[in-house]
């Protein structure tokens, strides 16, 4: 029988499919560290920039009622962190993404943006579930480049 995290006051998951429970332990038997959603190792003492990953995926999702766990955001995060943090082209994509994304989450108040930006999540999901990596990044990439558009557009025009 396993022991209540208040019994072995570890560090808890605060959220995510193994919340309550206590965080793992690294092969040295140490807590493991709280992980961003970043794609940053948690076992290489590296330090979280503060930014969460999958901004744009995780307010569509959102929008459609769907948790935090659901398979397109675990779709959309494999690619990120097996396909895009693996190269350097990669991680520059992912690092622009994290720039713009955070200014861009509003447009999707929006519910007509918000239905588009899910078809084109949609779209990428497919695409990388069928191994067409290149293909779902160019997606995700042209959606991102839309609502940048659309967002310079409301700053150049102002408020309505």
């Amino acid at each position: 029988m396993s022991k209540s995290p208040k019994d072995t006051k570890g560090p808890v998951v605060k959220s995510g499919p193994t919340r309550g429970q206590n965080r793992s332990r690294n092969k040295d038997g140490q807590w493991r560290s709280k992980r961003s959603d970043s794609g940053t190792s948690r076992d290489k003492g590296e330090k979280s920039s503060g930014k969460k990953g999958c901004f744009l995926t995780t307010a569509a999702c959102e929008f459609r009622g769907l948790p935090d766990d659901c398979h397109e955001l675990q779709v959309l995060r494999r690619l990120r962190d097996e396909v895009l943090m693996k190269t350097p082209e990669g991680v520059g994509l992912v690092e622009d993404y994290y720039d713009i994304a955070p200014l861009l989450v509003p447009l999707l108040n929006n519910p007509l943006v918000a239905e588009q930006v899910w078809v084109d999540i949609e779209r990428a999901v497919e695409q990388t579930e069928k191994g067409h990596t290149i293909e779902a990044v160019a997606t995700y990439r042209k959606m991102v480049e839309t609502l940048q558009r659309s967002r310079d557009m409301v700053d150049l025009l102002g408020p309505a």
